[in-house]
């Protein structure tokens, strides 16, 4: 019996060795990112869409590459927002509700500042509002997410080329700020716009679009597809850096819909960023050199994915989305990687692994 196991082992073992570092596949140029994050999204989100789709080929089906981020933060095996935005924008697992600094409040800069001193450009697209944890990350250095008047100073002090969404109430609301922050924009040279039409009538960086007093509405409640179109104006704008971009999309309220444990809303979520991840991976086929990385801040709602009956002899009995909690949860979450050494992606690793890569193929190189 060892004998067989021995001789076993001696064939498998060349096998797994062409699969080590070595021999990995080759890293090609990368000149543009785009990381998108569907916030809370874990695999059973993204699996719920392509049950709803009826298995016809999704985004998901497209990724070349997949693997795993695990997204425990600092102090806590639970994550939220604010601490695993830094770990992915700036490389280190902080304390939960800190932003763009370390657990011992050292701040820390970005990939989009980055990117930004390479002279590359760098666009931020949210359906949440701009102040809110995840695209705060990119450009705030604070030590409680809810200190938005610095999250806003921050912002500007950054003056990345887009940063767009909803929030205008941060900037305007008295009771908030001691001036009114999209006249302090204005003054420093920001092109405001304060619509969707006006920001897809305009090219003039940097600029803030603010579509909304809170979040931008969710896809449930309007016919447009913001988060793509909004994305593509983006991508087109950036594109004139012949230097390249990095740019941060997040669909953000992913997050809420499984927070209000209303599958519903969840699919319409899914449904629009299954057709912003389309777009950006049909931008990348078209521009060479672009690496497209697709994963989660931390997974939301305890999602699981249930059969109608429990006697499976009956055969299909539907599938009924189900929630476990109206917070977070600890469980791992997806990565999905299209284009320019996507390869780098397809592992089991560290939240804070993904600034490294990007850092290193986009920064660094």
């Amino acid at each position: 019996m060892k004998r067989i196991i021995f001789i076993l082992l001696a064939i498998a073992l060349p096998f797994a060795q062409g699969y080590s570092a070595d021999k990995a596949p080759k890293t090609e140029k990368v000149k543009n990112v785009i990381l998108v994050i569907g916030d809370g999204m874990g695999l059973a989100a993204a699996s719920s869409w392509m049950i709803d789709n009826h298995y016809a080929p999704t985004s998901f089906d497209r990724a070349q590459f997949v693997g795993i981020s695990k997204t425990y933060s600092a102090n806590s095996r639970v994550t939220d927002s604010a601490a695993s935005g830094t770990a992915m924008a700036c490389g280190v697992k902080t304390k939960n509700s800190m932003l763009g600094m370390g657990p011992d409040s050292t701040a820390v800069p970005s990939l989009a500042v980055l990117a930004k001193q390479k002279g590359l450009a760098t666009g931020i697209v949210v359906t949440s509002h701009v102040c809110d944890a995840t695209p705060s990350a990119f450009y705030g250095h604070v030590p409680n997410r809810g200190m938005s008047t610095q999250i806003i100073n921050d912002m500007l002090a950054a003056r990345l080329d887009i940063v767009v969404g909803g929030g205008r109430k941060y900037f305007t609301d008295p009771e908030k700020v001691p001036e009114n922050m999209i006249d302090k924009a204005v003054r420093e040279g920001f092109t405001y716009a304060a619509t969707p039409e006006d920001f897809y009538a305009t090219t003039k960086t940097p600029i803030i679009g603010l579509f909304a007093d809170g979040s931008y509405p969710m896809a449930i409640e309007r016919d447009t597809d913001f988060l793509m179109d909004a994305t593509m104006h983006t991508l087109d704008i950036l594109d004139d850096n012949k230097k390249g971009f990095f740019a941060m999309i997040e669909g953000s309220h992913i997050d809420h819909a499984e927070h209000a444990n209303n599958a519903e809303q969840l699919t319409f979520e899914m449904e629009e960023f299954d057709k912003l991840l389309n777009a950006v991976f049909d931008y990348a086929d078209t521009h060479k050199g672009t690496l497209v990385v697709v994963t989660a801040d931390h997974e939301t709602g305890g999602v699981t994915l249930l059969p109608g009956s429990k006697d499976f002899t009956k055969g299909d009995t539907g599938i009924d989305v189900k929630f476990s909690t109206t917070g977070h949860s600890g469980s791992p979450v997806p990565i999905y990687a299209y284009g320019a050494s996507a390869w780098k992606f397809g592992q089991v690793m560290e939240n804070i692994d993904i600034f490294s890569r990007i850092k290193a193929l986009l920064i660094d190189k």
